[in-house]
């Protein structure tokens, strides 16, 4: 591991079926190509909630475990990356078959993108955001 680089704790993930729950029902979705995307902004009254995030990858996906996780992995690694430009939240991806194909800086892009679109993240330039390549 590199030296600077942030890892995942177990308080970012999503865990419960209550917290899955409150999302599916209350969340804003937020389509791509490569993934929906449901969001849930902060409660104003408070305000140490942190970004937490879970993935939904069902059989209805794909058949098989090892595209699934490959899936989930591209998605984990996005949000390792760029948690410090998303502001505090509840997001949950569901992950859709073009994502399949995809390298994990295109996951990046189109994450950031959509995240950007719900106004979840911090503006910080493109320089700032590291890349799995460096």
């Amino acid at each position: 591991m590199e030296i600077g680089r942030s890892s995942l704790r177990k308080q970012e993930k999503l865990r419960t079926r209550k917290d899955f729950d409150a999302l599916k029902e209350h969340g804003k979705a937020c389509r791509d190509p490569f993934f929906t995307v449901l969001v849930q902004a902060a409660e104003p009254g408070n305000p140490v909630q942190n970004l937490r995030y879970g993935i939904i990858c069902s059989r209805k996906l794909h058949h098989s475990a090892v595209v699934r996780n490959r899936a989930r992995r591209l998605i984990t690694e996005t949000f390792r990356l760029c948690k410090e430009n998303i502001l505090p939240c509840g997001i949950l991806v569901i992950p859709r078959r073009a994502i399949f194909g995809a390298k994990q800086q295109e996951v990046q892009e189109h994450l950031l993108r959509t995240l950007k679109k719900a106004g979840l993240t911090q503006e910080k330039q493109a320089a700032d955001i590291p890349s799995a390549n460096s």
